[in-house]
């Protein structure tokens, strides 16, 4: 028996699922730094497959689980917004827009309408689906592996049907299934809208005279090595001081919202010593490119009662190109 299920088979046995295996957020982190190589996300995944098969995770989970199999996210809201952007239809779009499943979340809503604005006038050809299924990233994390070969299953089916050869994802988990768990053609945004600036085909016309704080959400620094383009963007504003945290790039510390974070309660919240990083660099915003980091920090903000705001970098580049945040 190899290291791997000797680990995962002491995770998964007595009452210790109960508490420490949950708390894991699949940030990489540990897994990038173990000086043996030790693969401890894979793990700990795996330890989690293990007790999904039994039935026994945290009652939250399942009800996050439930949630996505009818609802298609894992807030249990029942209808997803309305855009007014065209429906995908077989071989008529460059590019398929995939929303995620944050979009249900009102805050993530406005920023979804922006970043669509955004694409619109610098003319990228793209579509939307006009119902979309959950990607599954945050499921098969969970170790609800059947659930996310269904999930993945139902979508490649959908996408082979409408021709769709490449994607663009505003949220990094739905970028991560896409492209190392589908194999697809995969773009986050910031990648797109970098291009466009670089090419003259997003203009500003308003100066963002603000000290700004970027975070690099884990599904795109650690997992995925997109580090360079949301920096970049930001930096490409007229006026925008970027300011770094102590923390950053591959070693940016973990909002808490992936692997089911987004909808429990932790003991010790990171969002919480995160927001406190991004104060002493004295930025007037914290910047990320991720719904679920945006969610977490503005909870954490409220907490904290701190005066500083949260902000996507789709949002901050909507304000420079349209004079509107």
């Amino acid at each position: 028996m190899n290291l791997r299920r000797v680990i995962a088979n002491f995770l998964s046995s007595g009452d210790f699922w109960n508490y420490e295996l949950w708390n894991c957020t699949n940030c990489l982190i540990c897994q990038q730094r173990c000086p043996r190589g030790i693969k401890l996300v894979d793990i700990i995944n795996e330890a989690r497959a293990k007790i999904v098969e039994s039935g026994k995770l945290p009652q939250e989970l399942k009800k996050m689980l439930e949630n996505i199999q009818k609802f298609s996210n894992p807030f249990g809201l029942l209808k997803r917004p309305v855009f007014d952007v065209k429906i995908a239809k077989k071989k008529d779009f460059e590019f398929l827009l995939f929303l995620g499943c944050a979009v249900y979340d009102p805050r993530i809503e406005l920023m979804a309408k922006k970043a669509m604005n955004l694409l619109k006038i610098a003319e990228v050809d793209f579509a939307i689906l006009e119902n979309e299924n959950c990607c599954g990233n945050d499921v098969r994390a969970i170790g609800e592996i059947g659930l996310f070969e269904f999930l993945k299953e139902r979508n490649m089916q959908i996408f082979e049907n409408l021709g769709v050869q490449k994607i663009i994802t505003i949220s990094p988990h739905c970028y991560n299934a896409f492209r190392n768990y589908y194999g697809l053609e995969t773009y986050h945004i910031t990648e797109i809208l970098l291009e466009k600036v670089k090419k003259a085909n997003l203009r500003f016309t308003e100066v963002f005279e603000s000290r700004v704080t970027y975070h690099d959400p884990c599904y795109l620094s650690r997992h995925n090595k997109i580090i360079s383009e949301p920096r970049n963007l930001l930096k490409s504003i007229p006026g925008l001081e970027l300011v770094e945290m102590q923390r950053r790039e591959e070693l940016s510390l973990c909002c808490g919202g992936g692997s089911g974070g987004i909808i429990r309660d932790f003991h010790w919240r990171p969002s919480l010593e995160r927001v406190r990083e991004a104060m002493l660099t004295r930025s007037d915003f914290i910047a990320t490119s991720c719904p679920f980091c945006l969610i977490m920090f503005e909870d954490a903000v409220k907490v904290k009662k701190a005066e500083i705001k949260v902000f996507d970098v789709v949002e901050i580049l909507h304000k420079a190109v349209f004079g509107s945040i």
